[in-house]
């Protein structure tokens, strides 16, 4: 069938196109995430519930430094999101309250990820990794105990599973 002119040009999926490189075989090696938290060039989104925090500016930055991001609230989960350009890049989730009281800083826009991506609060390039680092944290909130034993599990592979020290099984988020 040939293409329909009348309905124009297909729009840009602001999710798509991360430039992220996931780096998923480091992500069992815990000593090699730790040294990449460490880099001078490692930043962090930063997660409460359904809201995305970044300092005011133009434009608006998602990005901090992993101490920035630790000091704004304590750290519920840290996931490693990949390498951006060899910078690692990671998600931080705060407790959603810590986010809801961060709303009154005037230095900090904290808002939900579809006003961000409607408005265009951010840079495109930081929408692919704020919703993968939404969705990874969101899961983690949701599935801290084992769906077969119901035991309290524990994160691994740098936030992509999470184990059952009972029954042993693993559980790993919808990637689809």
């Amino acid at each position: 069938m040939p293409p329909r002119p009348d309905l124009g040009p297909k729009p840009h999926l602001g999710y798509t196109e991360s430039r992220i490189d996931r780096a998923a075989e480091r992500r069992t090696d815990a000593n090699g995430i730790a040294a990449l938290a460490r880099d001078r060039a490692a930043a962090a989104y930063v997660v409460g519930g359904e809201m995305i925090l970044a300092r005011k500016g133009a434009p608006n930055e998602p990005l901090f430094t992993l101490a920035e991001a630790q000091a704004l609230a304590a750290p519920t989960e840290t996931i490693f999101l990949g390498l951006d350009g060899g910078a690692p890049r990671f998600g931080i989730g705060i407790a959603p309250a810590a986010a809801e009281e961060l709303k009154a800083r005037d230095d900090l826009l904290v808002t939900d990820l579809r006003s961000i991506a409607v408005q265009g609060l951010v840079q495109p390039e930081h929408l692919p990794p704020i919703a993968e680092a939404k969705a990874i944290l969101h899961w983690h909130a949701r599935h801290r105990f084992c769906a077969n034993c119901g035991a309290l599990t524990s994160t691994v592979d740098a936030g992509w599973r999470r184990d059952c020290p009972n029954c042993k099984a693993q559980h790993f988020p919808r990637t689809e």
